[in-house]
């Protein structure tokens, strides 16, 4: 049997794994070496809350938390091809999407894109990307 959040990570990695035009990911935990020049996508999860949805004695648990994506492109060749990527996966988690995996639906709040920054040798921008789901 795996575990709520076990799940809640494979929904939001398939779905990742499933967007189109996007270059190679990083999972977390899974070796990956960047290769300087070659544009790479870092996910991570991060649950944040776990809480009763209503009160009583076995109320429904709200889990949510954070998908954590990071695009990052060459340094040097400006933010189009970047852009891009980052349009595509926004696209993918946008919110109120609802995301099915096995027995499970994790339920997209909101995507944040934030500020790029250099950390070379690439060019990387976040995405923040809010994620609930009740069980």
């Amino acid at each position: 049997m795996s575990s709520i959040y076990q799940e809640i990570r494979a929904a939001l990695d398939n779905r990742l794994k499933t967007t189109t035009d996007i270059p190679d990911i990083a999972f977390e935990n899974v070796p990956y070496n960047a290769t300087t020049g070659t544009n790479f996508v870092r996910a991570r999860m991060v649950p944040t809350t776990r809480r009763p949805s209503v009160r009583g004695s076995s109320p429904i648990q709200r889990y949510q938390g954070i998908y954590s994506v990071l695009v990052c492109t060459a340094e040097g060749t400006g933010s189009g091809a970047n852009l891009d990527i980052v349009d595509s996966i926004v696209d993918r988690f946008e919110a109120t999407t609802d995301i099915t995996f096995g027995s499970e639906t994790v339920t997209i709040e909101y995507v944040d894109v934030g500020n790029g920054y250099i950390d070379t040798p690439f060019y990387c921008i976040p995405i923040t990307i809010g994620w609930y789901i009740y069980n």
